[in-house]
């Protein structure tokens, strides 16, 4: 009998450390939603790089703003959300002046991308600089109330939902967009 309690034992001890190194495992929602960015960066800058300079200012209907205003809009989300929502700050940037310019299709392509570029370093280093404890901080937002969690999702479904503009932007210009990069 002494034998079989000692194996019991021993089974309950492996299973109590399995259980341990899973949970150690998961990942917070900080780095699942940094690494998700990271990709977001990646892809979205492939599909402003795969439109070609000349057709920045396409844009598919009259009432559909061009190609080049979807990025700069993208970036002014970025700033806005991050900097007035999660830091609490007004944003670094004259985001109408951004916007204006874009409008106005004075902005190079090469600007337009360095503009995007920095906007999801912006919200790289605002993700990084919050506690999982932050993250669930409420704050009014449009009416309502929202965490700092839910309002990275929306700057997740912001950009994705612009940026597939973008890819049918890039269709409808007879361009193969790129490969989709999820993570």
């Amino acid at each position: 009998m002494k034998a079989r309690n000692a194996c019991n034992y021993k089974v309950i001890l492996f299973l109590n450390l399995l259980s341990v190194g899973f949970t150690n495992a998961q990942s917070s929602f900080k780095s699942d939603i940094l690494e998700k960015w990271k990709g977001m960066k990646s892809y979205t800058l492939e599909v402003a790089a795969a439109m070609p300079e000349e057709k920045y200012n396409y844009k598919p209907t009259t009432d559909e703003p061009t190609f080049a205003y979807q990025l700069v809009h993208m970036a002014g989300n970025m700033h806005y959300l991050s900097a007035k929502l999660i830091n609490n700050i007004e944003p670094s940037i004259d985001l109408t002046k951004m916007e204006k310019d874009a409008k106005l299709g004075i902005l190079s392509k090469t600007e337009i991308v360095e503009i995007v570029s920095k906007a999801f370093d912006y919200v790289e280093k605002t993700i990084e600089s919050q506690t999982e404890s932050n993250l669930n901080e409420t704050l009014n937002f449009w009416g309502g109330v929202a965490s700092k969690r839910k309002i990275l999702l929306l700057l997740n479904d912001h950009q994705t939902h612009h940026r597939g503009q973008l890819v049918v932007y890039l269709r409808l210009s007879g361009i193969v967009p790129p490969k989709y990069i999820g993570w």
